[in-house]
């Protein structure tokens, strides 16, 4: 079957990272944010995800597996996919940018690895799940954004229970959360096994707190928690990014 490369009623195509990587996405549904650019380069950069098989849960529209192949040179990724529309975009995508060889995807629910997947089959896990719980904040009219943002379809334990199953012993999982939930997101992770290594606090800007944690957890690791240096997202004018993350975006 022909995939449909070309945006149609009602989609976008954008270009982000030097025009490397194209993106389709729908005016009205789930739109990527900066969050997952963070990720990937912070799991390629701080946390060593240079090579093995890497699996990204709950990949959207596929915008991480396509950073990490075009723009940070990874082979072997596996991509999970829930819903049936984001998944076919996710596929438009990777044939967009032609990384059939680098991403395979899969259309599967991760609190149902085990059923998907053996145990200890992946190096490194990266996942940008759902913020907000199900109860919180107002829920989208949009499905596909609800599932996104709110804990509707899987909550941060299915992510380490999920991880936990597809990571070696060793392995990392690498993860952007919100920082206000950091507490949790340790509690939870250390419940499954999987020790925090690496973080990085996100600000928005060099004189406002912390709003979002980019982390790093060892399947089976032991206790040595290294704290990075802050990355700010916006310099002075608050619409202008700082040139480490302009780097990472075009």
């Amino acid at each position: 079957m022909r995939l449909e490369l070309q945006p149609g009623p009602g989609e976008t195509l954008d270009s982000i990272c030097g025009g490397e990587v194209q993106v389709l996405q729908r005016r009205l549904g789930y739109r990527f944010t900066l969050d997952p650019l963070l990720l990937a380069h912070f799991a390629v950069y701080e946390a060593g995800a240079l090579r093995g098989r890497l699996m990204d849960l709950g990949t959207g529209c596929g915008i991480i597996p396509l950073v990490l192949a075009r723009r940070l040179g990874r082979k072997d990724i596996i991509a999970l996919e829930l819903q049936p529309r984001l998944f076919s975009l996710a596929e438009r995508n990777v044939y967009l940018n032609r990384c059939e060889r680098e991403v395979s995807l899969v259309q599967g629910d991760l609190r149902l690895v085990e059923a998907q997947f053996p145990p200890c089959g992946f190096a490194h896990v990266l996942c940008n799940p759902p913020y907000r719980a199900r109860a919180s904040g107002r829920t989208s009219l949009s499905i596909e954004k609800a599932i996104a943002r709110h804990e509707l379809a899987c909550e941060l334990t299915d992510v380490a229970r999920a991880a936990e199953h597809l990571l070696m012993s060793r392995g990392a999982l690498c993860m952007v959360y919100p920082a206000s939930r950091f507490s949790d997101l340790v509690d939870v992770l250390r419940a499954h096994r999987l020790e925090p290594r690496t973080v990085r606090w996100v600000h928005p800007r060099g004189d406002r707190p912390a709003k979002l944690v980019l982390l790093h957890a060892v399947k089976g690791g032991r206790a040595d928690l290294t704290v990075l240096p802050p990355l700010v997202v916006h310099a002075e004018d608050e619409h202008a990014f700082t040139e480490e993350v302009r780097a990472m975006i075009v």
